[in-house]
C-alpha cells in the first residue's frame, strides 16, 4: 500500500506536507474490492467515505422500473461515498460497485473527522472537494439538460481518456442518458469525421 498517489493528489489541491498524509493513511482502512463487488447498496448505510488508490467503480441508483442511472464513474484519485447516509446513518439510494478490481483508503465518520480535526491541511482540502463536487454536480446536470448526446460524449472522453478501455459501453450510455445503439452510432458518426 503506497501513500504516493494520495500525496500527489492532495497536494495538487492545496499543499499538505508528507508527515501529515502518513497521519492520514495511519487512519485509513485499506479495502480491495473484486471486481463487481460493492462497496454499499441501496438500503444500507454508507459507512466509509474513501479514497480510490487503484481501480474504477462507478455510482448509480436504480429508478421505480428498475433501470439504472449511472450518476458518476470513480477512477485513481477520486473520492468516493454517499455524504448523506454517511453522516446520517440513513440508508442509501444508490450503489457503489467495482468495474474492476479496486485498493480503496477508506474512512469511518470517526476516523473521518478525527483527520480533519488533527490534519489542519486535510481539512482544507475537504472543504474545497465540496465545493467542486457541488460545482460538478451542477455543471452535470446542467449538461444534461442543455448538451446533445454527442456533446456530453466528448466532455467525458475529454475528462477520461481511457474510458472504453475500463468501462463497459452500456454503463457509458447510462451516464450520458442514452441507449447503447444512439452511443454506437455517435461513436461511428465522429470516427468517419476523423
Amino acid at each position: 500500500m503506497s501513500h504516493q498517489l494520495l500525496f500527489t493528489h492532495l497536494n495538487r489541491i492545496a499543499p499538505v506536507p508528507e508527515a501529515e498524509v502518513l497521519k492520514l493513511m495511519a487512519l485509513a482502512k485499506v479495502k480491495a474490492l473484486k471486481k463487481k463487488e460493492y462497496l454499499f447498496q441501496e438500503g444500507q448505510v454508507a459507512r466509509y467515505v474513501g479514497f480510490v488508490n487503484r481501480g474504477c467503480l462507478r455510482y448509480y441508483r436504480l429508478d421505480d422500473s428498475g433501470k439504472e442511472h449511472i450518476v458518476y464513474f470513480a477512477i485513481e484519485e477520486w473520492w468516493i461515498g454517499d455524504l448523506s447516509s454517511f453522516y446520517s446513518g440513513q440508508p442509501t439510494t444508490f450503489n457503489l460497485q467495482a468495474l474492476e478490481p479496486c485498493e480503496l483508503f477508506l474512512y469511518t465518520k470517526e476516523t473521518f473527522e478525527q483527520a480533519r480535526q488533527e490534519i489542519p491541511a486535510y481539512d482544507r482540502h475537504v472543504k474545497l472537494l465540496h465545493a467542486r463536487a457541488t460545482d460538478a454536480r451542477l455543471e452535470t446536470m446542467m449538461s444534461q439538460r442543455s448538451n446533445t448526446a454527442e456533446a456530453r460524449y466528448l466532455k467525458l472522453l475529454e475528462g477520461f481518456p481511457d474510458i472504453f478501455q475500463r468501462v463497459p459501453q452500456h454503463y457509458i450510455a447510462s451516464f450520458l442518458g442514452i441507449k447503447p445503439q444512439s452511443l454506437s452510432r455517435i461513436r461511428k458518426k465522429l470516427a468517419e469525421r476523423k
